[in-house]
């Protein structure tokens, strides 16, 4: 079209067209803009109440389960003269078919008065270091006392420090391990339930009791 032929009224004519169009273009994105919000609403609502079901289900069920075992680990603390508190007890059938393994989660936690006996440890084994075999103990001491990313002491290295301490006779060396024994603050956190299955090939397999596991 060749616009330098039209009229003034022509013209106009056909600006109003175009900004009709575009208007209307406007408007029809507006429009389906609005659905989507609407349909993320709907849909939004409908999923999160069937997963609030899911949930609530899933935790009865966790309950009930912890519930039931809960005659089953007293029955086997009083038959093998086990202790309790342990962090997790694990239950396999006869036939090696099923196991469930129930426990606590813990984050792992010190009180202040731990630096104290980490102090005194390292002081300790500052005097160590003479020759080959005892610089090779002191790097074992000090990777033991390593912390982790969120800055804590790992209890079962405390352990493996504790065997040393016992095997070193020094009493210097031991109050530090006692004074960060006594300073341990575990927290729970959660309970937990996993099951193993074997599968028809008899692989152990997990089953995915979490929805990202499904």
């Amino acid at each position: 079209m060749d616009l330098s032929k039209l009229s003034v009224e022509e013209r106009a004519a056909l600006k109003a067209q175009l900004v009709a169009e575009e208007q209307a273009e406007r408007n029809r994105v507006e429009r389906e803009r609005e659905t989507y919000k609407q349909l993320v609403d709907v849909t939004v609502k409908a999923s999160v109440t069937k997963l609030q079901n899911l949930s609530a289900e899933m935790m009865r069920i966790k309950q009930e389960v912890f519930n039931e075992f809960g005659t089953v680990i007293n029955m086997k603390n009083e038959l093998f003269k086990v202790k309790s508190g342990r962090q997790t007890d694990t239950f396999t059938t006869s036939d090696s078919s099923m196991s469930l393994t129930l426990g606590n989660r813990v984050n792992e936690g010190w009180d202040d008065t731990v630096e104290a006996g980490i102090d005194m440890v390292k002081e300790y084994i500052k005097t160590m270091a003479k020759d080959e075999n005892s610089a090779n103990l002191v790097d074992t001491v000090m990777s033991l006392l390593a912390k982790d990313r969120k800055g804590a002491l790992k209890a079962n290295k405390v352990l493996e420090l504790e065997k040393l301490a016992i095997k070193s006779k020094d009493a210097r060396f031991l109050e530090g391990i006692n004074i960060i024994k006594a300073a341990y603050r575990p927290v729970p956190t959660c309970q937990f339930i996993q099951v193993e299955m074997k599968n028809e090939q008899g692989n152990a397999v997990n089953l995915p009791l979490s929805l990202s596991a499904m």
